[in-house]
């Protein structure tokens, strides 16, 4: 396995925890804010310009969605 499939595959699983979290409580800023980064590691992606700088309009459609899901949540 490669170490950008364990680190994926790692940023998936603390996400999921993280949307589980906020299931029974409001999360922080901070949390939001990791967890969105945890979103960019999921697609391969360093932070969210390397990830908008692919170009794959669907891919950053569903970024935008879920990225905006996960900052709602703090708010």
């Amino acid at each position: 396995m490669s170490t950008q499939t364990i680190d994926s595959f790692s940023a998936f699983a603390s996400l999921n925890r993280f949307f589980a979290l906020i299931e029974t409580t409001k999360p922080t800023i901070q949390q939001a804010e990791d967890a969105a980064a945890l979103l960019c590691r999921i697609y391969g992606a360093n932070s969210e310009e390397v990830l908008l700088q692919r170009g794959d309009p669907e891919l950053i459609e569903i970024y935008k969605e879920i990225k905006n899901k996960i900052l709602k949540a703090a708010m």
